[in-house]
């Protein structure tokens, strides 16, 4: 099976004359490019405090708040463009037992229900952030942040996976890939 490492270049991305759908293929590769930026400044102030530390000097308690930050935002920018490229994880010891119109049906169910599951939370988010925005809540670390901005990238991902998926279905796509060395 091939390996697909670059952000940008998905097979089911080809340019479209749809401006609608060039402006949510920019949206989901700018997300997935943000995730990977994110991932490198994790990497590189968890490396400065430790120096730091190491040093016998006291590091900046910002350095963990960003990284805490970053941990819940890095994959749910990451993860409408994982889909896509359908580099999730899954169990195929059940899929196995089927034959292939077997397989496809199980797959189109487990598509419908992880549509299911994405919309109720993508939901549910929009509904905290909304709440936590009329409310202008905070979140008190070490810098105050509107707890909107934190919280809002959680429907955003979820609302676009579940997009992923249902282009998924609409295609007849097997968003599962192939099955342990199986080719396509």
């Amino acid at each position: 099976m091939a390996s697909k490492t670059t952000i940008g270049s998905s097979s089911s991305s080809r340019l479209s004359k749809n401006p609608v759908l060039r402006v949510y293929d920019a949206l989901l590769f700018g997300m997935a490019w943000c995730a990977a930026a994110l991932i490198v400044a994790m990497m590189v102030v968890i490396t400065i405090d430790v120096v730091v530390r190491n040093l016998g000097y006291q590091s900046s308690a910002h350095f963990f708040t960003f990284t805490e930050y970053a941990l819940l935002i890095v994959p749910c920018l990451g993860a409408p463009w994982l889909v896509r490229e359908k580099g999730h994880i899954y169990v195929e010891i059940l899929l196995m037992q089927f034959g292939p119109r077997g397989r496809r049906y199980f797959s189109t169910g487990i598509a419908l229900g992880c549509i299911a599951v994405c919309l109720v939370i993508a939901w549910y988010g929009f509904e905290v952030t909304i709440s936590d925005f009329l409310q202008n809540e905070k979140d008190v670390r070490s810098l105050d942040m509107p707890r909107w901005m934190v919280v809002g990238f959680i429907p955003l991902s979820f609302a676009m996976m579940g997009i992923e998926f249902l282009r998924f279905v609409v295609r007849r796509e097997d968003f599962l890939g192939s099955l342990s060395g199986q080719s396509e």
